[in-house]
């Protein structure tokens, strides 16, 4: 009998002694909190274009080769409004805006004007000012590529509205 009471009393001590011991040791690992995204500093160069309305940052995941490629589905993400004829805008894009990016390769970060009062969607409203470029070469948009959990920096922007990049099918 002595022998039982011994056994039941291990039982329930095990689950006591198993907790002190095992501390946290099969606690998951705690999630990152880092979100995906990118950073940069956009710089304008000359005089800014009349009525122009609105400038924003814009990601398509797609590069734009037909009026069509300017959609929502290929349109990843949109920053906030930049403020009309500043000079130079720091930029995050975990910062406000209207659709927040995500990890993955995206093929044309750009700056994009409008002339239009309400926002639109319609690719003949809007001119490209700036394109972001990998490694200084101009002969092609540069991809941004942000990894998961990852913030990315310094993908620059230079707008210069003497020389304007080449703009893609579809707009002015």
């Amino acid at each position: 009998m002595k022998y039982y009471k011994k056994i039941k009393s291990i039982i329930l001590l095990l689950p006591v002694l198993f907790q002190l011991s095992c501390g946290e040791g099969i606690t998951p690992e705690p999630e990152t909190t880092q979100k995906p995204g990118f950073s940069g500093k956009i710089t304008f160069i000359g005089a800014w274009p009349d009525s122009i309305t609105r400038t924003h940052l814009v990601v398509f995941k797609n590069l734009l080769q037909s009026p069509g490629d300017f959609n929502i589905l290929n349109l990843k993400f949109v920053g906030p409004e930049i403020p009309y004829g500043i000079s130079e805008i720091n930029y995050n894009s975990l910062d406000t805006a209207f659709i927040q990016i995500t990890s993955g390769e995206y093929a044309y970060v750009c700056v994009a004007q409008s002339k239009t009062i309400d926002l639109s969607l319609n690719r003949i409203d809007w001119t490209v000012a700036g394109v972001y470029y990998a490694n200084g070469d101009t002969t092609k948009p540069g991809t941004l590529v942000i990894p998961e959990n990852t913030l990315v920096t310094n993908i620059d922007i230079i707008c210069d509205f003497n020389n304007p990049p080449p703009q893609p099918p579809g707009g002015r």
